[in-house]
C-alpha cells in the first residue's frame, strides 16, 4: 500500500526555524519530524511513501534520498508553483492508483490505521477523515458527522462559544482514486475547503473517523515545543540510551556527573553537559551541543550545535542550530508574548 504525505507548505506559522530548512525536517527529539509519519506508515504495511513537494525541495532530496535508509520506497512529486493540498494530490495523481492513505505535513499522532481503514470499509466511503475533538475549534476547520460516522457538513472556523461539533479535521485521509479525479488540473486547490465539501455536495460517500490518542499540529511554535514536551514526558526517547532515571542520551554525549534535574532531559549525539547545570520541565539538546558549568534549563530546545554558556539561563525558549549565547546570558518568552517560546540565535 502507498501513502501520500504533503510536504510543500512554506511553513511560515513555523518562522524562523523554516527559513533554512522545510518543516517535516526540523527536528523532534533530535528525529526529522518526517521520521515519525515515516514510522507510523511502516508500522501499518506501508511500504511506498510519495513525498509532494514544493518549497525547498531539494532539501528533501539530499536528506532523505531514495528511501531505503528509512526502510521505504520514496517516490518524489514535485510541483513548479504553489497548487494547495489539494492541488499536490492532483498532480501526484499517475503514483495514486489504489486505496491510499494521505497526510498533511506537519501532523504529528499515534493513528490506529488499522482500525480508520475498518471504518472506512465499513462506511463504504470514497474518503474518510480522521477527526479529533478539541476544546476550542474555532481555529480550525469544524467537520459534523451523523452517529454512523458520515459527514453532514464542513465548517470553516466557527464562531463560539457554543458549537455544533468540537471534532476537527485531524490532517489525515484514505482516498479512493477517484477521490483524485475530482481534483481540477492545473490550477491551486485546497482539499479541505474545496474538494471534501465539493464531494458531500456531490452525494459522494464521505465519513469521519474519530481518533482518541495523540495528536498534535507542530505548525506553530508554542505546539513545536509542547510536541517535545509531549513525547519526553512519555519517554518516547527512539534508540537513545537511559543514563539516569530522568536523562537519556544518544552515542557520544559527554556528561557530568554533577549535573540535577526535576524533569525529563534528552541529550543528542556529541553534545556536553558541563558540571553543576541544572534541568526543570523537559529539557532537548541537540547533537554535538553545549551547555556550560552552572547553565539553568527549563523547558526548552536548543538545536544542533547550539552553545550555551556558563551559568546562562534559558526557559521556555529554542536556540538555533550553531547559536552561542555568552556567560551569564538569558533568554526567555518576551513580555509582550509570554505564551509563545523564547528565540535565541535566529537572523
Amino acid at each position: 500500500m502507498r501513502a501520500l504525505l504533503l510536504l510543500g507548505g512554506l511553513g511560515t506559522r513555523l518562522r524562523p526555524l523554516t527559513l533554512e530548512r522545510p518543516k517535516p525536517l526540523l527536528p523532534i527529539l533530535n528525529r526529522p519530524f518526517l521520521a515519525y509519519q515515516i514510522d507510523l506508515l511502516k508500522r501499518f504495511g506501508v511500504r511506498e511513501v510519495i513525498l509532494a513537494l514544493g518549497h525547498q525541495s531539494a532539501h528533501f532530496r539530499r536528506k532523505l534520498g531514495d528511501g531505503r535508509a528509512w526502510g521505504v520506497r520514496f517516490i518524489y512529486s514535485v510541483e513548479k508553483e504553489p497548487l494547495g493540498t489539494g492541488g499536490a494530490m492532483r498532480l501526484a495523481r499517475p503514483h495514486l492508483t489504489e486505496r491510499c492513505f494521505v497526510f498533511n505535513g506537519d501532523i504529528f499522532s499515534d493513528f490506529d490505521l488499522d482500525a480508520m481503514r475498518a471504518h472506512h470499509k465499513k462506511t463504504r466511503a470514497e474518503a474518510t477523515l480522521a477527526l479529533v475533538e478539541v476544546p476550542d475549534p474555532s481555529a480550525y476547520g469544524l467537520v459534523e458527522t451523523r452517529a454512523d460516522g458520515s459527514v453532514v457538513r464542513f465548517l470553516e472556523k466557527p464562531a463560539g462559544p457554543v458549537f455544533p461539533s468540537r471534532t476537527i479535521n485531524a490532517g489525515c485521509y484514505l482516498l479512493e482514486p477517484g477521490v483524485f479525479d475530482a481534483i481540477p488540473a492545473g490550477r491551486a486547490v485546497s482539499v479541505e475547503r474545496e474538494v471534501f465539501p465539493g464531494l458531500l455536495a456531490g452525494g459522494r460517500r464521505v465519513a469521519g473517523w474519530l481518533h482518541r490518542g495523540y495528536w498534535s499540529d507542530i505548525g506553530t511554535l508554542s505546539s513545536y515545543v509542547a510536541t517535545h514536551r509531549y513525547l519526553l514526558s512519555v519517554r518516547r526517547v527512539g534508540g537513545a540510551a537511559r543514563r539516569r532515571d530522568w536523562m537519556w542520551a544518544d552515542r557520544g554525549a559527554v556528561i557530568s556527573s554533577r549535573v540535577e534535574s526535576r524533569g525529563t532531559v534528552l541529550v543528542g549525539a556529541g553534545a556536553r553537559v558541563a558540571p553543576g547545570v541544572r534541568f526543570d520541565g523537559h529539557v532537548t539538546i541537540g547533537a554535538n551541543a553545549r551547555v556550560g558549568a552552572g547553565a539553568r534549563l527549563s523547558d526548552c530546545v536548543l538545536l544542533e550545535g547550539a552553545r550555551v554558556g556558563a551559568r546562562s539561563v534559558v526557559e521556555r525558549s529554542i536556540v538555533g542550530a550553531g547559536a552561542a549565547l555568552a556567560p551569564d546570558g538569558r533568554v526567555a518568552p518576551g513580555a509582550d508574548s509570554p505564551d509563545e517560546p523564547g528565540l535565541f540565535g535566529f537572523s
